[in-house]
């Protein structure tokens, strides 16, 4: 039996082909915590600053991850741990920036989040909900419509905590068509999966927000 690749290793493998194309697999990535940066409504954790070739992105890990690395450290990496996958993630956010190919990399102020969980609600409205992550605030929003199998779900809903979880390499045998990658830690996997990310308010950087 064929064993499914976890979605952040597929997403890096996609990036990794991009980065050597362009010329900048060997271009210094730094990684730190930042307290100050706005939080996503759905995301919970540390937020780790992720800056590559002067672009910023944010990835809200579960632990403290401080590094100055390149992002050829990704190439033919394992990503057995959760803590590998977050950085390998916030990388792809940070990249996929670089090349205009994200623009959601910061999370909205907390002033837009209430408008942020209208809009989620009314995409859910009707449909069987399966969530992979924690994200307290959109199971709220689901309510009745939870299901407890992905297989039963019209919508899995994928936070970056759930998306760097050893199970969800489950959402590689989910048709892209059913995933819904919510905040800024998602967007560079989301992006390079080809699947539907949503973060309707997010900023492409610290300064502005862009439609």
């Amino acid at each position: 039996m064929t064993t499914q690749m976890h979605p952040v290793n597929s997403a890096v493998q996609a990036l990794v082909s991009m980065m050597e194309d362009c010329g900048i697999s060997e271009s210094p990535v730094l990684l730190t915590p930042d307290y100050d940066l706005s939080r996503c409504a759905y995301e919970n954790g540390v937020p780790i600053k992720v800056v590559f070739g002067g672009r910023s992105a944010v990835f809200v890990a579960d632990e403290i991850i401080s590094a100055t690395t390149r992002a050829s450290f990704m190439n033919n990496a394992r990503l057995n741990k959760v803590s590998q996958r977050a950085a390998a993630a916030g990388i792809s956010n940070a990249v996929t920036g670089f090349l205009c190919t994200s623009r959601r990399l910061h999370a909205c102020e907390k002033e837009e989040h209430a408008a942020c969980r209208a809009e989620l609600s009314r995409k859910i409205q009707g449909k069987k909900i399966y969530c992979c992550g924690d994200m307290a605030d959109a199971r709220k929003l689901a309510g009745n419509s939870l299901v407890d199998r992905p297989e039963d779900a019209d919508i899995i809903l994928v936070t970056g905590d759930g998306l760097t979880r050893d199970d969800a390499v489950l959402l590689s045998e989910i048709p892209a068509e059913k995933l819904l990658y919510l905040g800024p830690s998602t967007v560079g996997t989301a992006n390079l999966l080809h699947c539907e990310h949503f973060c309707p308010f997010g900023r492409a950087n610290l300064q502005t927000s862009e439609e």
